[in-house]
């Protein structure tokens, strides 16, 4: 009987049947199952094996090739699936297993943020203007620029607006020595303002003055905590006082000022926009 057609298992192509890979793809091939040497049966009569002897070759092969496909398929399926969840952002989140969605963590991350939040405003309820303490401070950094008081006396009180931070004369723009209430306006061309002895500055400039029409030495804003008009004090050794059209703490906010031991008269203007006094004594309205 002559030898049988052997086919690849891979690409179906005919190969030798002694070949152990096909010369047309290079796959690797199964060896040849034996083929029983007994004679054939007589004519008429049937073996058990007929079946076996008489199946295609080429039938293994394409059975084997068919099922190797399905399983290429059913794996490049499996990673096309991968592949669209990933691009979707369905990789990282799931709404099983415990991992979070993207708009969950996105909730969780505004819910902490709230807290802070929350304690700035209230923080800013209780108290809405600025304020600090003694120390050197930069200006724009540290502290902004603005209108400042402190809303009560502190004895030895120095302050000083400053251009530089090296120590020397030329860079003290302004500066005061006080033991009463003190306003200053810190300029945005400021470098630093120092502050030492003083009571805390606060830009909360409402009246600290218990009455209008009568009040004692320190650095008064006019028309909040003094009206215009018409002032003598009560005198005191080494009184000084100064109309003043701002607050800079400089000779280009002196409207008029004097040094007097005596009691001592003083009209105030309407346009005026501060009055200091230190060692007068009591300022009272008389006109």
């Amino acid at each position: 009987m002559s030898e049988g057609r052997r086919f690849c298992e891979n690409c179906g192509a005919e190969i030798r049947q002694t070949a152990n890979f096909c010369p047309n793809c290079g796959a690797a091939q199964l060896p040849e199952p034996e083929v029983s040497s007994s004679p054939p049966p007589e004519a008429g009569r049937s073996t058990p094996s007929d079946s076996t002897v008489q199946q295609s070759p080429e039938q293994e092969p394409q059975e084997s090739h068919t099922i190797r496909n399905a399983i290429i398929i059913l794996v490049l399926i499996i990673l096309l699936i991968i592949l669209i969840r990933g691009c979707t952002g369905g990789g990282g989140s799931t709404s099983r297993g415990g991992s979070t969605t993207a708009s969950e963590t996105s909730k969780q991350e505004e819910a902490q943020k709230e807290p802070a939040s929350q304690q700035k405003k209230e923080k800013a309820a209780v108290d809405p203007n600025p304020h600090f303490d003694d120390g050197t401070h930069q200006v724009g950094s540290d502290i902004q620029p603005g209108t400042y008081r402190t809303r009560e006396g502190s004895s030895g009180c120095y302050y000083a607006r400053l251009a530089g931070f090296s120590g020397e004369l030329d860079e003290i723009l302004a500066n005061d020595n006080t033991n009463d209430p003190a306003i200053i306006t810190i300029a945005p061309t400021d470098a630093g303002f120092e502050s030492r002895k003083c009571a805390t500055w606060t830009q909360d400039l409402s009246a600290i003055t218990d009455s209008t029409t009568s009040f004692e030495d320190g650095t008064y804003i006019v028309g909040t905590d003094v009206e215009p008009g018409t002032y003598r004090s009560s005198g005191s050794s080494g009184c000084y006082y100064a109309r003043l059209s701002g607050f800079s703490g400089g000779l280009e906010n002196l409207i008029a000022n004097d040094n007097t031991d005596a009691p001592a008269v003083v009209e105030i203007a309407p346009t005026d926009a501060g009055f200091e006094s230190k060692r007068c004594g009591t300022w009272t309205k008389i006109g």
